[in-house]
């Protein structure tokens, strides 16, 4: 069978599909059994490496992962750009460049030099909602809790926010936020109030997103809200930037639903509280985001709220951020459910490809549309406030929300912030939905004692922490991917991240999402220093595709050290051998 590619070129930050033919296609047969009984995937042929499996190494992949890593910087020696910097690093053996570019069938093209888009640290936010155990018997659990706590939240959650990079928090919702009076709940005895939240963003280094109630009549309670956080003596390093007139006002925020009726009647209810909230605050300005319908009803082609929205007669030049809403829905009232454990490789392969060029990039390229079209400037943003993979709970019958999270939503939440970073220009805030024990979480905790699950999901987010770090700009490239055949679609194997901060240092991010096969890369890194070194290279995958971290057990997913064995330098040229159903995450020194 032919080998396919999918040229993307991210160009600006547009993703452009330029073939999308033939495939290479795995078999249906059963992954063997693993030893601890966890879930199987797929074997099958490929052209880019040799079939994974337990026990074996195929030729040219990793080595078991942990059982080998760099020991020190793999130098990346660039005769043509002039030779060595002189900065004393280990020196690769001759070598010929030309021998690493050229014949794997996946190829990635770095322009260095067009680095100019900064990868704000809100894309890599969290909802956070008061909803099932996210805040109480989550991150709350009370200053009288024998969980180690500071005032009331628990220590391990703030740390790990910060482990994670989370880079905003939303909060009091949601729907949940539609209905909350702020007032009485400064500091509440029993649960997270503002006093509590503006402390934990504070102490993350999160920009804290506050939701207020909608309607007209509490329009001036939201500017006291803001006055309170804005213009507080005793908190005078409190900056309130973010904040949004309601939540999902089509639905759970006053059912007016999605025609032009719709949007006049919210228009309505956004410039009550605009008048009020426009003007800065002790010096602090606003970032004021409008809600929308939902996103099935983006079309670039036809009057629509986002269409409608943006014109002079309705909300332009007041909205700095429109809200978008896009799951992988699939819980249990779905009439296509998906199981957080357990589910069938056609469905894994729906997740993965819907998370790129299945829903998510063909979503954000409509808006994108409507976007530059009707606000060529650049004024508004998009602020993608909740996302994830929405399937059905763990249990059902005690807990809804609460899933596991497992390899697949790590790579699946992996491949949706590439085409966040990708369209930085025009995103200006992302937010999973949720970050403790509800939906697509980083933590899970437990009543019973202080135990804490840090999911794939929290791995992921920290293993892309150098993707928004140290002034990371997204580096403009163009990745060409084989297909692979999942769920009766034929969608790209591979996606691709790159960044490169004020050290010039490269930051780059590559999914495979082949439950089977490892998959070969070739990479030209065009511009930039005279030559590089290899200083990290690291890995996240699993035993299977729902392999999961769990209460009382090591982590059986977490990053481990990419085995050397599995890329080699020459020049300014890298090739990259990736694991089945992984993530790895390079970062590249000029020297």
């Amino acid at each position: 069978m032919k080998n396919a590619a999918l040229a993307i070129a991210v160009l600006g930050s547009t993703l452009m599909c330029a073939s999308c033919t033939d495939e290479t296609k795995p078999s249906s047969t059963r992954e063997p059994s693993l030893p601890d009984g966890a879930m199987g995937s797929s074997n099958g042929s490929t052209t880019a490496g040799a079939a994974d499996a337990p026990g074996s190494t195929p030729t040219g992949a990793a080595t078991p992962i942990g059982s080998e890593g760099p020991t020190g910087p793999v130098a990346l020696d660039n005769p043509a750009a002039g030779g060595s910097s002189g900065v004393s690093a280990p020196v690769a053996e001759t070598c010929d460049p030309s021998s690493l570019s050229g014949t794997s069938p996946n190829t990635l093209s770095l322009d260095l030099t067009a680095a100019v888009q900064p990868v704000h640290k809100e894309l890599f936010g969290v909802l956070m909602e008061t909803l099932g155990r996210d805040v109480n018997g989550g991150i709350y659990v009370g200053p009288s809790s024998n969980v180690p706590n500071t005032n009331g939240l628990r220590n391990d959650v703030v740390q790990g926010l910060i482990e994670a990079g989370v880079g905003a928090v939303q909060w009091p919702g949601g729907c949940a936020a539609n209905t909350y009076d702020w007032a009485p709940n400064k500091n509440p005895a029993n649960t997270m109030g503002t006093d509590q939240f503006m402390e934990l963003t504070t102490a993350i280094g999160a920009e804290p997103y506050l939701t207020g109630r909608p309607s007209p009549e509490f329009a001036e309670s939201n500017r006291q809200w803001v006055e309170y956080i804005n213009n507080n003596p005793a908190h005078p390093e409190w900056n309130l930037k973010y904040f949004k007139v309601g939540n999902e006002v089509w639905g759970c925020g006053g059912n007016l639903g999605h025609d032009a009726q719709a949007l006049a009647t919210y228009q309505t209810w956004y410039d009550a509280n605009w008048n009020l909230l426009n003007a800065p605050v002790n010096g602090k300005e606003l970032f004021l985001v409008g809600a929308t319908a939902g996103i099935w009803t983006v079309n670039p082609s036809t009057d629509n709220w986002l269409t409608l929205m943006l014109k002079p007669a309705s909300l332009a030049g007041r909205v700095d951020g429109i809200e978008i809403h896009d799951y992988l829905y699939f819980p249990e009232a779905s009439t296509t459910a998906i199981p957080n454990l357990g589910f069938s490789d056609d469905q894994y392969y729906d997740i993965v490809n819907k998370a790129n060029q299945g829903q998510i990039a063909p979503r954000i390229r409509n808006i994108r549309t409507i976007l530059d079209r009707d606000d060529p400037q650049g004024q508004t943003k998009i602020v993608e406030d909740e996302w994830g993979d929405w399937l059905v709970g763990l249990n059902e019958a005690q807990d809804t929300w609460t899933q596991q999270g497992t390899v697949m939503d790590a790579l699946s939440a992996a491949e949706q912030l590439h085409v966040f970073m990708a369209n930085a220009d025009r995103i200006q805030m992302a937010a999973l939905a949720q970050p403790v024990n509800v939906i697509h979480s980083l933590f899970l905790t437990r009543a019973s004692d202080a135990a804490l699950v840090r999911t794939p999901t929290f791995h992921l987010f920290k293993l892309f922490l150098p993707h928004h770090s140290a002034g990371a700009r997204w580096v403009l490239h163009t990745l060409v991917s084989e297909n692979i055949q999942g769920n009766n679609t034929s969608f790209p194997a591979l996606s691709s991240g790159a960044t490169v901060d004020d050290a010039g240092g490269i930051n780059l991010s590559l999914v495979n999402v082949d439950l089977a096969n490892s998959r070969t890369i070739d990479i030209t890194l065009n511009g930039g220093a005279a030559s590089y070194a290899v200083s990290s290279a690291q890995v996240l995958t699993g035993a299977a595709k729902d392999t999961f971290n769990d209460f009382g057990q090591p982590e059986a997913v977490s990053a481990q050290p990419l085995a050397s064995s599995s890329y080699e330098a020459c020049g300014g040229s890298l090739r990259v051998n990736l694991p089945s159903k992984s993530v790895v995450m390079l970062r590249l020194d000029p020297r």
